[in-house]
């Protein structure tokens, strides 16, 4: 993997030889979230560099379809408890909920891919590009069973197995 002649790969159905990585992810605020991604093409060192981000905005219109009360049956209240202490969150973020695509920059076909280190680090691999050594990736968390069938355990998982 240490190759300094960029990768290549051309797609199967368009013929397109340029790759785009998303990364979709979601930042939790109490009870509030919001949904962002960013995007960007993979360069021939397959580092991926984001060029775009967008907050992700719901297409639908929640408040549209609430339903007006009638406030007369609602009663004050007079009871002599104190107010509730409300907790306080902080903004936050799972990786682990992350997701990435790789896809043909041309005709948007999803491209299955590694991570050049373990926990979805490093660099990414498309299975599809000249220089993807099974053995040396570790494959997204979505293909893992894929793999398996086509028996591409990353190589430190074959030194484990023999013990």
């Amino acid at each position: 993997m240490n190759n300094k002649q960029p990768f290549e790969f051309t797609c199967k159905i368009c013929g397109g030889h340029k790759i785009t990585v998303t990364h979709v992810w979601t930042v939790l605020a109490g009870p509030e979230s919001e949904s962002w991604r960013e995007w960007g093409t993979l360069e021939a060192d397959h580092q991926w560099r984001y060029h775009f981000k967008e907050k992700i905005e719901n297409d639908e219109n929640e408040d549209s379809e609430v339903e007006r009360g009638d406030f007369g049956e609602f009663a004050e209240d007079d009871s002599d408890s104190e107010p509730e202490d409300y907790e306080m969150f902080e903004p936050e973020s799972d990786p682990e909920g992350d997701e990435f695509y790789v896809n043909c920059a041309g005709c948007d076909r999803e491209l299955e891919f590694g991570w050049s280190r373990p926990d979805r680090a490093g660099r990414i691999f498309p299975v599809e590009c000249s220089d993807f050594i099974p053995g040396e990736v570790w494959p997204e968390p979505r293909y893992v069973e894929s793999w398996q069938k086509r028996h591409w355990p990353h190589s430190d998982e074959v030194i484990h197995e023999q013990f």
